[in-house]
């Protein structure tokens, strides 16, 4: 009788702790993040039962049963299920859920204490800084202005304020097709400089309409961040059947007008001694873009001046060449010109324009060592239009905007237009993440048992990903709990009754001792 007691008393007990867990489980059924727990029981320790079982045939070995009375039930594991929650959408940037494997680590900065979190419930401080609503830190890796990532471990912080400095431009690809089949800027002397002859930076504008094929303005920056106005000019030059040759021109209004206004401020100065505006104030690089008949390209040339403002093709060198791009210079700054053609260096290159004249074989090339990219430059029979066009200066900017994407960079939008990574916000892992220990909070904390931690960037190998605007919801399945809830209540009250029938058969036998 006393060890029916002590059975019921046992599955009273281990039950009431399986309610535990389900009560446990339905109150956190619209926990962010929560993972739903199981419990599992096993039997204590069994007795063998004297007399019992039989000798078959009166064999030493050969018995045929074994009695053994159990001694009740325990909790024998009480386990975390790790399936995926679901997804819900947010108004919230930083509201970010984990999809797949891993967890966002958070630092206490008081302690140094790491936690882990699949709740992502994140904001950014008065500093800047995102944490968790219990003002843990979220940790993460941080862009440098290269584009390279710290090996560090740092909070992320996110400053409003955050400035990207001004870049002076230092690259121009550009890709037209230049369909022009008129030669309208005409010289005898030199017709393959005659745009850069017919410049003349005192008259606006300082080539006529009437006078080029086509043009084109871009806008550079200078290392202050300040714009500098560049065009370039194109128009036919004389060609042969089996070629294609195209002048160019580059020519900057901001330059003219700087040169104007020091022009200005010297004859202020010295009013005795007028001076007056070069006539090429303002002239970057002359050069010939050579295409085969079908219009693709295959050779170029291209001039600098070693005097600003001097159009005298005596002081107009072959452009330094650096990677295979002809340069030119905008106040100290040399800036490339990529048409989609590159080489190593000029071919046969004079020593000046003026030796050119009026035969292009004295024109610089690139002979066999052009390479020619996919974005080269045409000249298709038709109209002259622009393809493409990029350079890689900028003013200064100010953060505007940041997103974050599913590989887990924050990526800053800059008023000046420009983008920059500005952290990796990483997902970490665990050999075995079920002996995550649960601190509260939705947070876990790391313990020996649960094997080597590795952070890895989301969305690669077996991390998951990270998605902005969403929240990851309770895996609680609450009709799987109601079934759970009845269950255990049901074994409970029967635990219960078997106790207090064996209570009834122990009074009823302590009666007949007394009787």
């Amino acid at each position: 009788m006393n060890s029916a007691l002590y059975i019921g008393a046992t599955g009273m007990k281990a039950l009431s702790t399986g309610m535990q867990v389900v009560s446990n489980n339905i109150a956190n059924s619209s926990t962010i993040g929560y993972k739903q727990q199981d419990i599992l029981f096993s039997d204590l320790i069994s007795t063998t039962q004297a007399g019992m079982g039989d000798w078959w045939d009166a064999q030493d070995d050969s018995k045929v049963a074994l009695g053994q009375l159990g001694h009740g039930v325990q909790v024998d594991t009480i386990r975390t299920i790790f399936t995926q929650g679901g997804l819900q959408s947010s108004n919230t940037l930083t509201d970010l859920a984990l999809n797949g494997k891993g967890y966002f680590q958070v630092v206490d900065q008081t302690t140094g204490n790491a936690y882990y979190t699949r709740a992502g419930d994140f904001i950014t401080d008065n500093e800047g800084y995102l944490r968790n609503p219990q003002g843990y830190s979220v940790s993460g890796y941080r862009y440098d202005a290269q584009g390279n990532l710290s090996g560090t471990v740092e909070p992320i912080q996110i400053s409003a304020f955050d400035v990207l400095t001004a870049q002076a431009s230092s690259n121009i690809q550009w890709q037209f097709n230049l369909g022009s089949a008129e030669d309208k800027s005409v010289s005898d002397d030199n017709p393959y400089f005659a745009l850069q002859q017919s410049y003349r930076a005192d008259v606006n504008p300082p080539i006529s309409a009437t006078g080029t094929g086509y043009e084109m303005p871009i806008t550079l920056y200078d290392a202050n961040g300040n714009a500098v106005e560049v065009t370039a000019y194109f128009d036919r030059a004389p060609s042969d059947a089996n070629e294609i040759i195209m002048e160019f021109v580059l020519a900057s209004s901001t330059v003219a007008e700087q040169m104007a206004d020091a022009v200005e401020e010297a004859n202020r100065a010295d009013p005795d001694n007028p001076q007056t505006l070069p006539e090429g104030a303002g002239l970057l690089m002359s050069g010939t873009l050579h295409f085969n008949s079908d219009g693709t390209l295959k050779s170029m040339s291209a001039f600098t001046p070693t005097e600003a403002g001097n159009k005298d093709l005596t002081t107009w060198t072959p452009a330094a060449l650096v990677n295979g791009v002809p340069q030119f210079s905008i106040n100290g700054q040399s800036v490339g010109v990529n048409f989609g053609i590159t080489s190593g260096g000029w071919e046969n290159a004079p020593t000046s324009a003026a030796e050119v004249g009026t035969d292009k074989r004295l024109l610089p090339g690139m002979g066999d060592n052009a390479v020619v990219s996919t974005k080269a430059t045409t000249a298709y029979a038709g109209n002259s239009y622009l393809t493409y066009s990029d350079q890689d200066g900028y003013p200064e900017g100010r953060l505007s905007a940041y997103d974050i994407t599913t590989e887990g960079d924050i990526i800053g939008t800059y008023s000046n237009g420009e983008e920059r990574k500005l952290w990796e916000i990483p997902v970490c892992r665990f050999t075995a993440e079920d002996n995550l220990y649960r601190e509260g909070n939705n947070l876990f904390s790391a313990t020996a048992e649960c094997g080597q931690m590795e952070m890895g960037r989301a969305g690669t190998e077996n991390y998951g990903t990270i998605h902005a605007y969403n929240i990851e919801l309770s895996n609680v399945d609450l009709t799987t709990e109601m079934v759970n809830m009845i269950i255990t209540q049901r074994g409970f009250q029967s635990n219960s009754k078997a106790v207090t029938t064996a209570d009834a058969m122990l009074q009823k036998a302590m009666e007949i001792k007394r009787s």
